[in-house]
């Protein structure tokens, strides 16, 4: 199960990457629902993925594996026996499904080594070390209020802040601020004459996005890569200071523990697969600090947790046909990554 913030997969296979069973409800983060939503959304989409994979299904399951955004909310007695209970009342044996970070399966599904880095930028941002498969250290991932820097609220933040400064002053605006304004309040234009200030403009602007939750910025975010492609100074001050933050985070947890070690990067979320001028700028620069490593995009991460349940369940770990089979991205098309080649950073 991939239990995001917004999504919940449920994906059912054999011990041979199979797949008989998928299912989606909504978020079931415990931060951001509140323990009895995210239980309720938990046990609807491993109760339909169940029911998919057909009778006898819950019977045969030999292990599973819950990646969770806000596990740390587990911590909670109240909250791990709501979580906990979501899994029995889809039908799983009690004590049988284990739950891990996001940020894990992440990881899991984008490689079948036990070390190394996971960085996810989507509406936030957090870069993990993973070894043995477990999160060891992380950096950022701190909310969109004091942190996430690079994420793609972050990125949507500065796009609006340009945009109101575009505006305030006056005058013809870039394609960036054109698209955001636009976006913002669409049929809006600035008025000829001295009656109508652009500030008040901008005003409207700002009061627009006040109203809104904060965390809608960051359907700014793929706005700014749409005016990076088109040359727009400000969006490729953006877009590189994004990746500037990313960078930052991934050097802070991805230390070599031998002399010569390379150790993989994982890319995952939303920004790093859909923004190529946020990837190619962050590529560049992780260059200067993780030379030799593997870059590798994250496969389908309903699949990188079917995978870790299949290694409790006795799969060969090293086995990376199996491993690439369990996390192909075309299982689910609702996935956010798409398959690129890993990469060698130069030394």
């Amino acid at each position: 199960m991939d239990a995001g913030g917004t999504t919940t997969r449920a994906l059912v296979t054999t011990l041979s990457g199979e797949q008989v069973g998928l299912a989606r409800a909504g978020g079931a983060n415990p931060n951001a629902h509140g323990a009895e939503g995210a239980a309720r959304h938990l046990a609807e989409a491993v109760g339909c993925a169940l029911d998919t994979a057909g009778p006898g299904a819950r019977g045969a399951v030999a292990a599973a594996v819950v990646g969770l955004a806000g596990v740390s909310s587990l911590r909670e007695e109240g909250v791990r026996e709501r979580m906990e209970g979501a899994l029995a009342q889809a039908g799983l044996p009690p004590g049988l499904g284990v739950f891990t970070g996001d940020d894990e399966i992440a990881f899991a599904s984008g490689t079948p080594t036990a070390h190394g880095t996971v960085l996810i930028a989507g509406t936030g941002a957090i870069a993990t070390r993973i070894d043995e498969r477990v999160r060891t250290r992380s950096a950022d991932g701190m909310g969109w209020l004091i942190g996430d820097g690079g994420s793609g609220f972050w990125i949507g933040h500065q796009a609006a802040r340009e945009t109101a400064r575009q505006l305030s002053r006056g005058g013809a605006l870039s394609p960036l601020a054109r698209a955001v304004a636009k976006r913002v309040i669409p049929g809006q234009r600035p008025e000829d004459g001295q009656g109508h200030l652009s500030q008040e403009h901008a005003r409207d602007f700002a009061r627009t996005l006040t109203a809104a939750d904060p965390v809608t910025l960051a359907e700014l975010a793929p706005l700014v890569s749409r005016a990076h492609v088109l040359g727009d100074p400000a969006a490729e001050v953006i877009v590189e200071t994004a990746a500037g933050h990313l960078a930052h985070s991934v050097h802070q947890v991805h230390q070599v523990r031998t002399p010569g070690e390379r150790l993989p990067v994982v890319l995952a979320g939303g920004v790093l697969a859909g923004s190529e001028p946020v990837r190619c700028a962050l590529t560049r620069k992780l260059a200067m600090g993780a030379a030799g490593s593997v870059i590798a995009m994250a496969g389908c991460t309903a699949g990188g947790a079917a995978w870790l349940a299949a290694l409790r369940a006795g799969a060969p770990e090293d086995d990376h046909r199996l491993h690439a089979v369990f996390t192909r991205t075309s299982r689910d098309h609702g996935q956010d990554h798409t398959d690129r080649p890993a990469q060698v950073l130069p030394r």
